[in-house]
């Protein structure tokens, strides 16, 4: 891991190596910021798997926040607001089915713990996910026959009163369809001045095709349009 200062878009001094936190890891790690901050989530390459533990970087090194609320792995995660929330992927038990469960917790307080959201219409591995403003997109997943599905799922986050000041209280469900299926499957999605853009993966239906396209959606106009594509085929 390596970091440098910005001003706008260039660095303002070299590279630094940063260390992970003391031990070996899982390479099926993710990154995330909030507040300026980046966190750190990751599954010990040894011990009990799929238990994951999430740290921040501050000035003294990496703080532990917290742990992951079930043993999960190719889950989704995604930051809206202050909330970090954890989605789908697969249990750790016999069955080893796709999960529905969503659940978030406050990163500027995290001693209220983990709170279910509403359950995802459908189990959902390897989701690929993304937030804008309040609402969280899912851009494609692996239904519970391992089938790649370019379905879009969306979640509006917007919360009301709750009697209990722990609480989330989601006022929607899932909603599906909410943006017309992705073009490609598998997908790498990311957030550009509020425009969902995705770009590898391969075509629906035909894993081996992979591709070095990229599309954005307009809102407008309902569509995905095309963008310059990526030198290389990536999956």
């Amino acid at each position: 891991l390596f970091r440098c200062r910005l001003d706008g878009d260039s660095c303002v001094a070299d590279w630094q190596p940063v260390n992970l936190p003391a031990g070996q890891w899982n390479y099926y790690s993710y990154f995330f910021t909030h507040n300026d901050n980046l966190f750190f989530a990751a599954t010990p390459l040894r011990g009990v798997m799929h238990t994951y533990k999430i740290y921040c970087l501050t000035k003294a090194g990496w703080d532990h926040v917290c742990e992951i609320p079930s043993r999960l792995h190719a889950f989704a995660l995604t930051v809206v607001g202050h909330q970090l929330v954890v989605m789908g992927g697969c249990s750790d038990g016999e069955s080893k089915r796709p999960s529905q469960s969503v659940h978030a917790i406050d990163l500027n307080d995290v001693s209220t713990g983990w709170h279910p959201l509403p359950a995802l219409p459908c189990q959902c591995l390897a989701p690929r996910v993304v937030a804008i403003d309040n609402t969280i997109h899912v851009l494609g997943y692996c239904d519970s026959g391992r089938r790649y599905s370019t379905e879009v799922l969306s979640l509006d986050m917007t919360t009301t009163a709750s009697s209990s000041t722990t609480a989330l209280s989601i006022t929607s469900q899932w909603a599906r369809n909410t943006i017309p299926q992705v073009p490609l499957a598998c997908c790498a999605p990311v957030v550009v001045n509020g425009q969902v853009v995705v770009s590898g993966g391969f075509t629906p239906g035909k894993p081996d095709d992979v591709q070095k396209s990229v599309f954005v959606y307009h809102s407008e106009s309902g569509q995905w349009l095309p963008l310059p594509s990526l030198s290389t085929a990536r999956r």
